[in-house]
């Protein structure tokens, strides 16, 4: 039996940088390159370096004679399915209202998935992380924001009530800091990287004796890392901050329970840092709101760091069933370009020809490849 040479080609897109990868039907990345993110640049600009990283893998794909099934890639935002672009990327606000599908779809001739980065992150967990096998997982993830996703039977739910999709604005405190929607006692305002930076400033200010002063003020920027070693070491400013938090989220994490009754719980994101201390704290809170016997039905678990979730989410609706109903023919550009000044869609028109340079730094050397159906019908 020959070997298998099936991938396909997995992008996550971050406020810094995107990776773009080669991931074969086991969700194991075979090839990786990255891209740096130019923020505050028009659409063309934005989309240039991961346009010649995605360039760069299909050369190196071709040359080790893989099959590619598709491209997928992640962003941190919200999207318009019926139009498959992104809908609302704050980090990235000139890709918001891009027909991104449709461009890549013409540049490269190959079907294009786009997910939010929550829901490919919990795709992943369930194709080849730790919630493999299981019928219904619920994923929260602690970044600059509070994020969520749910599958049942390896779908992505889409639930009407008001929770996923807006659950950085989850009311779980009544007074608090305003959130960005009007109200007090957002999730988001009381657990998030943000929150925890407060949190430190605010012992600071009031003379605590820590030993995150010291780090700071010898010019170490905070982070989640930073303090999760002196939660480590036993500072009592960092523990007092695990267990704050763990209180809120663990009150989030009690009202998804009742919402979506999941097999397991995943918690994710950077404000986790390197240890369990604050998935510690959830399971505690948790043990307050539920008894014994409900607790012990829902498996709270922390993402695996480091595992590749989000490229092997983006990409495994290639490798299961059939695919084509999401693959569609490429629209022409005057088509898809809707309300665009004449300036932005020769831009994007640059763009998908290969013509448009910046300064944008990749991992490795431009790969030659040759030019696309798309182009040849440009050039004739």
């Amino acid at each position: 039996m020959g070997i298998d040479k099936s991938v396909a080609v997995g992008v996550e897109v971050t406020v810094s940088g995107a990776t773009v990868a080669l991931v074969d039907c086991c969700g194991k990345v075979r090839h990786r390159l990255y891209a740096k993110t130019l923020r505050g640049r028009p659409a063309a600009a934005t989309l240039e370096p991961y346009l010649r990283c995605i360039e760069q893998m299909l050369g190196y794909a071709a040359a080790e004679d893989f099959d590619v099934r598709g491209l997928g890639i992640s962003v941190p935002g919200t999207l318009d399915h019926a139009s498959r672009r992104p809908l609302l990327i704050p980090t990235l606000p000139a890709l918001n209202g891009i027909p991104l599908c449709d461009l890549l779809e013409a540049r490269f001739e190959l079907p294009t998935h786009l997910h939010v980065d929550v829901d490919a992150a919990l795709l992943g967990e369930y194709r080849v992380g730790v919630g493999k096998g299981l019928r219904r997982l619920l994923f929260l993830t602690v970044n600059a924001v509070v994020g969520a996703a749910f599958i049942v039977d390896g779908k992505i739910e889409q639930p009407a009530q008001q929770y996923t999709g807006h659950v950085c604005h989850i009311p779980v405190a009544t007074n608090g800091l305003r959130c960005s929607c009007g109200k007090r006692g957002c999730i988001n305002t009381l657990v998030s990287i943000d929150a925890m930076q407060r949190m430190v400033l605010r012992a600071l200010r009031r003379g605590e004796e820590t030993s995150l002063a010291s780090r700071l003020s010898n010019g170490e920027y905070f982070s989640p890392q930073l303090l999760a070693e002196e939660a480590a070491r036993g500072d009592s400013v960092a523990l007092q901050i695990y267990s704050e938090m763990g209180r809120w989220l663990g009150a989030a994490s009690a009202m998804y329970i009742d919402a979506f009754a999941p097999d397991m719980l995943i918690l994710g994101g950077g404000a986790f840092g390197a240890n369990e201390l604050l998935l510690q704290q959830v399971r505690s809170m948790l043990m307050t709101h539920f008894s014994v016997q409900d607790c012990n039905k829902v498996e709270v678990v922390s993402a695996l760091p480091g595992n590749d979730a989000v490229l092997a989410g983006v990409v495994a609706s290639f490798f299961v069933g059939d695919t084509s109903q999401h693959s569609r023919q490429a629209t022409p550009l005057a088509d898809v370009v809707h309300g665009d000044s004449e300036d932005q869609l020769g831009q994007i028109e640059d763009v998908l020809d290969g013509t448009c340079r910046s300064d944008a730094d990749v991992a490795s050397q431009p790969v030659q490849r040759r030019r696309s159906k798309y182009e040849q019908r440009r050039a004739g």
